[in-house]
């Protein structure tokens, strides 16, 4: 008997993916595919490794106990593949190579733009690719292997649990401020706000957290008056004197007008890599260079 190391992987890929429509997007494959290379793996093994009891009503494909024990198993190989792959960069003395970042549009202004510069100083064989997406995206290319690093956030004090098969580095805190008009009265707390138009953020996202977290703590309806995707857009009706908007300080503008009040919170930055990747020198040197680009960030 002889097990494919590349189907054990494919094997891997659906286990992390949970099914194989998933999996075989990852591996940029056609579903097809992917189900020809388990078929292929449970011929080797003499196993069944797919549970395709389930099928009925287009439930998702689950591996049997024989199949999670075998993707375990694929689980170290690619944590060895990976560490070749560093020792091999190790053993050269160079750091060349290329590395694809993920992240959203503050974080790429006012963390990876600086510190890709400084790299260019720093490690001239790293060659940095910077793409500007959400979330969602960002970690299914990460998990894909289309990008090799990827800036996410959450509620400093709700922090999620990266996804399956990926790892956090947590970079910063990044603190929440009030930006009000120039020309509304300084307030003293929250209360002085309570009857102003606010800018809130859509569902599920960071600045509809944090708001709603105010209303629960205050008994304060916060009217969210407007719904903003980006900083740049609440920050234009806050300097245009239609709302307050709570802002992180990353994505604040020198000319902001801001107002530091207890208890707003804070946003953390962290960056998600691949579970099997050993910290390899090139992530290692483009994580040393984001964090010291975020001790240089605060504006207030």
């Amino acid at each position: 008997m002889q097990l494919s190391p590349y189907r054990m992987l494919v094997l891997r890929a659906v286990a992390d993916a949970g099914g194989v429509t998933a999996a075989a997007a990852r591996l940029h494959l056609a579903p097809s595919g992917v189900s020809q290379h388990l078929a292929a793996l449970e011929r080797e093994s003499g196993l069944v490794l797919l549970d395709r009891s389930r099928r009925g009503g287009q439930r998702p494909v689950t591996l049997t106990a024989a199949g999670r024990q075998l993707a375990a198993h694929a689980d170290r190989l690619a944590a060895v593949l990976a560490d070749a792959e560093a020792d091999v960069i190790a053993w050269s003395q160079r750091l060349e190579g290329d590395v694809r970042i993920g992240a959203f549009p503050t974080a790429v202004r006012r963390l990876v733009v600086p510190a890709v510069l400084a790299l260019q100083s720093s490690t001239p064989g790293l060659r940095a690719a910077v793409h500007e997406l959400d979330e969602a995206s960002a970690t299914a290319a990460l998990h894909a292997g289309d990008l090799d690093l990827v800036l996410v956030e959450d509620e400093a004090n709700a922090l999620r649990r990266p996804p399956p098969g990926l790892v956090a580095h947590r970079l910063l805190d990044d603190p929440y401020r009030l930006a009000v008009p120039a020309t509304w009265p300084v307030p003293g707390d929250i209360g002085d706000l309570a009857d102003r138009p606010w800018v809130d953020g859509p569902p599920g996202s960071a600045v509809r957290g944090v708001l709603d977290r105010l209303r629960a703590a205050t008994g304060l309806p916060l009217r969210g008056a407007h719904t903003c995707l980006e900083f740049p857009a609440a920050l234009a009706l806050v300097d245009a004197g239609l709302a307050v908007a709570l802002v992180p300080d990353l994505a604040l503008d020198p000319a902001t007008h801001v107002v530091n009040l207890p208890g707003l919170g804070a946003r953390t930055i962290s960056a998600y890599v691949q579970r099997n990747r050993r910290l390899a020198p090139l992530l290692g040197a483009v994580l040393d260079a984001l964090r010291s680009a975020s001790t240089r960030a605060p504006i207030h």
